[in-house]
């Protein structure tokens, strides 16, 4: 079974959250962080660039953050295109009373930030591969502070922001999981749904995507506790990530695997929902 690879043309879709007060996270997700409103359908809100959906936000009147230590979201970061569009987005943010970290990954840069309802918010821009630092064969895991002036000294970093780029996609999607060592988040990941590792430090971070040291899930387990629980249902927590495959073929190849493998799935019209040894859940579907 461990010759499985999942498709090098998946795409990461969006990732759905529970808010406690939608108005409260349009107001945020538009004015403060620059998405376009794609749709609004009673209690669930949609998040986007040019039309493509990123983030759903479903509304659980008066939830409050998730234990810190429960499985879920550690972060979504979605990335733009160029590093002069970064810092655009950061003097515009860091005018506003909200806070943002700036941290140089190497490999990326970025600013993160937390929504009203704890939420992090990874806004990132790539570096070019030829600067990446490599460490025992993968990208090297690095976060060292990043200061205003290093990322504003370009002529396009002074324009007026009017929202993300228009070419922003999510770039990862950091999930947090409950297993010391990562001992049951690996195999899940690499060898049943066929993900190769992109990135690695130690048995604290791990990094899996389609192959070419894409990490498009980051798994850590570095905020589990022995007494780690599930985030109660009505607290803001992770609903799912949305994952989009070529072809309806290749959802029911991954389908035909779990079974296989007699790991509980939950096929839906063109939905495929799994979940991974933590309880994160998964939903693949095929391109339209």
């Amino acid at each position: 079974m461990n010759d499985f690879r999942i498709s090098e043309k998946i795409v990461l879709g969006s990732v759905e959250m529970t808010v406690g007060d939608l108005v409260r996270s349009e107001e945020y997700y538009t004015g403060s962080l620059g998405f376009d409103l794609i749709g609004r359908d009673g209690n669930q809100a949609r998040f986007g660039i040019s039309g493509r959906t990123l983030v759903v936000l479903h509304e659980v009147p008066g939830a409050r953050p998730a234990p810190e230590s429960s499985a879920g979201l550690s972060h979504v970061a979605p990335q733009v295109p160029e590093r002069s569009d970064l810092a655009r987005f950061v003097r515009h943010y860091l005018g506003l009373p909200g806070e943002g970290k700036l941290i140089d990954h190497e490999v990326s840069e970025s600013c993160y930030v937390v929504d009203p309802d704890g939420h992090t918010v990874e806004i990132t821009a790539p570096r070019p591969r030829a600067e990446w630092p490599w460490a025992d064969g993968l990208p090297a895991l690095i976060a060292d502070p990043l200061e205003l002036a290093d990322l504003t000294d370009s002529p396009e970093a002074g324009q007026p922001f009017d929202g993300l780029a228009a070419g922003t996609e999510l770039g990862h999607v950091q999930l947090k999981v409950t297993d010391a060592e990562l001992a049951e988040t690996e195999p899940f990941y690499c060898e049943l749904l066929g993900f190769e590792v992109g990135a690695r430090m130690g048995r604290t971070f791990l990094g899996v995507g389609p192959g070419d040291f894409r990490s498009m899930i980051v798994l850590t387990n570095r905020f589990a506790t022995e007494d780690s629980a599930p985030a109660p249902d009505d607290s803001a927590r992770l609903l799912g990530v949305n994952l989009v495959l070529p072809s309806a073929e290749d959802v029911e190849a991954l389908a035909q695997r779990l079974q296989v493998a007699d790991w509980p799935s939950e096929p839906a019209g063109d939905v495929l929902t799994v979940h991974d040894p933590s309880g994160n859940a998964l939903r693949f579907t095929a391109s339209h």
